[in-house]
């Protein structure tokens, strides 16, 4: 199986102003991420909208990145619902197009047992021989994981990992209690990538790095290098771009980043959310004229 680690963008869906699927953006989406040497990508996770996104229009999405991106870099799949077999018949379409993996979050309804989560894990784990990545976001999904369950989640066979979007603390703990040598911990958090790399997580899986690609990608670099002083450097020198997601709808604003850099995409997002506001799109604006990634006018 696929080993993965570095720096894996979390993909957002790039739509028309009609709100359906923009092929073209999506493969220029693809193309400006692998040009800036990240080392994979996950499509379809919360950046990517897909709570909102129809089972039919997830598939294509599925066929364009996985075909574009043509072997150059992994491609992780999110098929995250909250029916498990909806879960396993996007992961078996996942499989037959040629995806890497597969990273899975549990969004609930009604209160789960510890029990009726690892069964969700198993039932998908049997029906696909994928590796599958764990996915705890306790603020979205209203289900908090305890590290005891990863633990026990991460002895399912083809479970090789999980992006931990949650604080350091529980990372240091996961990463204590796990015996599972081969499971690999992302932090869902580029602002605090250098630390969880020092405690000992393979890299991370966020939306900064598709506004900021090159500048996430630098950070984990220079931390394997041993360079450690260039890496909390280059991890400050991101800090700016808090401004951009501290909303709590952060993908129009990644959307409308992406496109003032140059990213053949629109900011509009699937409805219930909300769509991009004026005042936004100059926190944009000001934010990369500020760090001198656009000039004065856009």
């Amino acid at each position: 199986m696929t080993e993965f680690a570095g720096v894996y963008p979390a993909m957002v869906t790039p739509l028309t102003k009609e709100l359906e699927i923009d092929e073209n953006g999506l493969r220029h989406e693809v193309d400006f991420l692998i040009e800036r040497n990240v080392h994979g990508l996950v499509v379809l996770g919360s950046s990517g909208e897909f709570p909102y996104i129809t089972v039919e229009d997830k598939k294509k999405v599925i066929d364009i990145v996985v075909e574009h991106a043509d072997r150059r870099v992994p491609v992780i799949v999110g098929t995250s619902s909250i029916a498990t077999d909806e879960v396993v018949q996007l992961s078996k379409y996942a499989r037959a197009k040629s995806a890497d993996g597969l990273i899975i979050n549990l969004p609930v309804y009604y209160n789960l047992t510890d029990d009726d989560v690892f069964n969700h894990y198993a039932t998908v784990a049997q029906a696909v021989d994928l590796p599958i990545m764990l996915y705890d976001f306790p603020e979205l999904t209203h289900l908090d994981m305890s590290p005891e369950l990863i633990v026990r989640l991460s002895y399912i066979e083809n479970v090789v990992g999980i992006k931990e979007t949650a604080s350091l603390e529980k990372i240091e703990k996961v990463l204590k209690i796990k015996k599972k040598e081969s499971f690999r911990v992302f932090t869902g958090i580029s602002f605090i990538l250098l630390d969880a790399l020092k405690l000992g997580c393979a890299g991370v899986i966020c939306m900064i790095p598709c506004i900021a690609p090159r500048e996430v990608v630098a950070i984990y670099e220079s931390f394997k290098e041993g360079n450690i002083d260039k890496a909390a450097q280059q991890q400050g020198s991101i800090l700016s771009l808090i401004s951009i997601v501290a909303v709590p709808v952060q993908t129009p604003l990644v959307k409308e980043t992406m496109r003032q850099l140059g990213v053949n995409i629109q900011p509009f997002v699937k409805n219930p959310l909300p769509q991009i506001t004026d005042s936004q799109k100059e926190i944009v604006r000001k934010t990369l004229t500020d760090l001198g990634l656009i000039k004065d006018q856009v």
